[in-house]
Order: C-alpha cells, then structure tokens, then sequence
C-alpha cells in the first residue's frame, strides 16, 4: 500500500517528466524546423503528408504537455502522452527490425543523437513512467469511489 504523500509525488514527478521530454523533444523540432522537415521525408510515408506530420507531431508533444499541466486534464494528458510513446515505441520497432531500412531519426535536441537501441531503451523508460502513471491515478479513483 502506497501513502497518498508517497503517490502523489511519484506521479508529480511522472507528470514532470513526460511534460518536460514533450516540451523539449516539440521545441527542438520547431526551432531546427528546416531539418525536421527533411528528416521527416525520409520516413517511409508519402510526402504529401509531412506538413501534416511536421505541425502534428509537435503539436500533439504540447498539447499533451499542457494536458499534464492542467490538473482536471492531467489524467487524460498522461493517457494521451502513453498513448503516443506506444506508438513511437512500435515505430522504432519496426526500425529497429529493419522493416523500413536505414531511417533518420525526426527526434529533437539531444534525443536525435541517440541510437535506435537508445531510443528503444528511452521509450521503454517512459512507457514504464506513463503506466506507472496511470496505474497510481486508477488507484486513486479506485479508492475514492
């Protein structure tokens, strides 16, 4: 059984974390706009939707960062924010199957240096955090119900 003092200040910190990976990973990709945007041609998607991807994804980073920062909507961001890792989770583990050959990562800042290894490694970490995350806040409501 976890103390309440102890619970919500694991989950403030998972709420800190993800919003802060989110808001660093979606400014890093708009203030070097020009090489995302290329980045994002070599992924294996039609063109036609990179302006689409290169404002979404970003858009998407914050908005779940804002999300997790709104206390009636931090329930709903971190589910949005585990949602999203899941699916750049699987992503990378296509790349890392090779599935698509040899891609360039779209990553922002520092995480773009990382290896496809790496970038599996930090998912995982996060996934771990959102569902830590989620599991503290259903046992919250649980409790309180």
């Amino acid at each position: 059984m976890v103390s309440m003092k102890t619970r919500d200040a694991v989950l403030l910190i998972c709420y800190f974390l993800f919003t802060g990976m989110f808001v660093y990973a979606a400014v890093s990709k708009l203030m070097n706009y020009d090489i995302f945007v290329l980045q994002m041609n070599k992924q294996p998607f039609p063109d036609k939707f990179t302006p689409l991807l290169v404002w979404g994804i970003p858009s998407a980073e914050i908005f779940a960062a804002i999300l997790m920062m709104t206390i009636p909507f931090r329930r709903i961001g971190m589910f949005f924010a585990t949602a999203m890792m899941i699916c750049f989770t699987g992503y990378i583990i296509l790349i890392k199957l090779n599935y698509y050959g040899k891609i360039p990562c779209t990553c922002g800042g520092v995480i773009s240096k990382f290896t496809w290894g790496q970038h599996l490694i930090f998912n995982i970490f996060f996934l771990a955090v959102g569902f830590t995350a989620i599991y503290l806040e259903q046992q919250f409501r649980r409790k309180s119900a």
